[in-house]
């Protein structure tokens, strides 16, 4: 996950898309107005910046500390950033010059829209916003250093994944995803409330709920994501359901139960978001025994990408009072760039720390010359294309040949299995998505419906899970991005569509097929990145960043591309 701090307060606020014309290159022609506009951005710029970057950091301590004061910091820093954002005669002053500068310097009239539409969220009553923050650290920490408890033991999250992936005691599984669950009724009421209060925003600003003022804010229209994921159910159902029945029969024969006994703490994973261990590629054991941080640094230097200083910054193993999740951090946009993991060696976290440096390496490459309010991604959906692109590729045999981690013999026999861990990875995924996606609609439409009920019916619908019977808890309020990255998660299927393009675009470029291109060792790789991707930074919209690096609008067409005989 990538969470970019800045603009950032009560909620992970979108502002990278706006609509704007893809801006020209830094330089075009100047035109009435345009003076006073640049003398304002630059003085904004010195005030917002460090308070910008004084959020992040209090930010990041909060989460790897879990720590009261370390929290308290963090509140006080959002709400300082919080107050500058809602300043109504500084709001008023960006929005004429915003209409003074449409049709001028593209360049100016874009960071003008940055600013636009960070400061459009927060125009509201600042004790409303001051509220909003103080409940959201407050539901942050608690997932922060909430620790279930299994047999009467206390358990990290890795330890729950542990048990989760390895035991086949029906009743000890059960209690290590319910020990996970456990979270949710714990924050469940200041969560519900958190959305209340978002609501208040969003209605006070003449939006019909938070869900849609914040697709407004990504420039994302409701109508068409919606078609769009009513398309991608269409499409992918059959695929999915002809893929789990083969990953219901070898979960049944390894736990010795029957198809129908199969319960949710039987799949592997809290949400059934990534696969069981039931596709028999050996990688796992492989990635075990192999150091982690130095596969991706020998990767990311062989593409040119290197990212030992991003590493070097990065706090990567559990501690008390941690956040047990990852993300990657843009700090400043001038180079702190950092990861927070809790490595254990694996699949699971080799392809979680590929995946977050994926991230990083976007910020880093970011062209350092652009004004600083574009050193930013453009779009969550560009970054989590980029973070999945690159992740794909550690459960490919011969991405791991490439890295000589496994022999070409070994990479031959496991080749059937990895194609169809891949392809059911990529339909299991676009279905969890569309759990998230459709949830958080109607959680901002009616918070006060039965959640719990909506949830089982929408896992029920999308992944084919059974539905614990006689369960009423509030399992949905245990997925953190519901707190921290609000109406989010659509962007990371956008992102598989981005990613899939974009992996075509890079194999045109080595001339290797789809199937074939790894990377590993390939500076061209790099440097397409870094110029048909990082480098614009927010320069241009996501739909233009699109066509720019792959020449082709966003669409399902790659994507359904991995399902043929030999999709990667």
């Amino acid at each position: 996950m990538h969470l970019d701090r800045l603009f950032v307060c009560s909620s992970l606020v979108v502002a990278a898309c706006t609509a704007t014309p893809p801006a020209s290159q830094p330089g075009s022609s100047s035109s009435p107005g345009s003076d006073d506009a640049a003398a304002f951005i630059n003085v904004e710029v010195e005030r917002l910046r460090p308070l910008q970057i004084a959020a992040n950091r209090t930010w990041y301590a909060a989460s790897v500390s879990g720590s009261d004061g370390e929290f308290a910091r963090s509140k006080e820093a959002d709400l300082a950033l919080d107050r500058y954002l809602s300043d109504p005669r500084r709001f008023a002053r960006v929005k004429a010059l915003r209409a003074a500068a449409a049709g001028s310097d593209p360049l100016m009239h874009r960071q003008l829209d940055l600013l636009y539409l960070s400061m459009l969220g927060k125009q509201v009553d600042p004790l409303l916003l001051e509220q909003i923050t103080t409940l959201q650290k407050q539901v942050e920490q608690q997932f922060n250093t909430y620790r279930g408890t299994v047999a009467g033991q206390v358990v990290t999250h890795n330890q729950v994944q542990e048990i989760l992936s390895t035991s086949v005691d029906s009743a000890r599984l059960q209690a290590a995803w319910e020990a996970q669950k456990g979270v949710g009724p714990v924050v469940a009421p200041k969560l519900r409330e958190l959305v209340k209060l978002r609501n208040q925003v969003a209605k006070k600003l003449g939006f019909r709920d938070f869900y849609a003022l914040r697709l407004a804010e990504s420039e994302l229209d409701e109508a068409q994501l919606i078609a769009l994921f009513d398309e991608l159910d269409r499409l992918t159902r059959g695929l999915f359901l002809e893929a789990k029945s083969l990953v219901d029969r070898r979960l049944a024969e390894r736990l010795g139960i029957g198809v129908d006994q199969l319960m949710p703490w039987h799949y592997q994973n809290p949400f059934f978001q990534a696969p069981p261990a039931v596709f028999h590629t050996g990688l796992d054991a492989i990635y075990k025994s192999q150091d982690t941080l130095e596969l991706c640094r020998r990767f990311f230097a062989g593409i040119d990408l290197p990212a030992d200083d991003i590493i070097a910054r990065s706090d990567l193993y559990e501690k008390p009072g941690k956040t047990p999740h990852a993300f990657a951090a843009n700090i400043d946009r001038v180079g702190d760039i950092r990861v927070l993991a809790n490595i254990v060696p694996g699949l699971r976290w080799q392809t979680t720390m590929v995946h977050e440096l994926g991230h990083a390496v976007y910020d880093k490459y970011i062209d350092p010359e652009l004004p600083w309010l574009l050193r930013q991604v453009t779009h969550p959906l560009t970054t989590e294309g980029i973070g999945m692109m690159l992740d794909r590729l550690v459960s490919n045999p011969r991405w791991a040949e490439a890295m000589k981690v496994i022999d070409p013999s070994k990479r031959q026999a496991t080749m059937a299995e990895a194609r169809a861990y891949q392809a059911f990875a990529s339909l299991q995924f676009s279905r969890w998505t569309q759990v998230m996606l459709r949830f958080e609609r109607e959680m901002y439409r009616d918070p006060d419906q039965d959640l719990n009920t909506l949830w089982w019916e929408l896992v029920e619908r999308y992944q084919a899970l059974t539905r614990p019977p006689q369960r009423s808890q509030p399992d949905y309020a245990s997925k953190i991005h519901l707190v921290v990255a609000p109406v989010y998660y659509q962007n990371y299927m956008l992102g598989e569509l981005f990613a899939a393009q974009v992996h075509e675009a890079i194999a045109r470029t080595v001339g290797e097929t789809a199937t074939d291109a790894v990377y590993v060792g390939d500076p061209r790789v790099g440097a397409f990145l870094k110029e048909k991707v990082f480098g614009p930074g927010a320069r241009l919209r996501w739909d233009a960043l699109t066509r720019h690096a792959t020449g082709h609008d966003l669409s399902p067409e790659a994507f359904a591309r991995r399902f043929g005989p030999a999709g990667n």
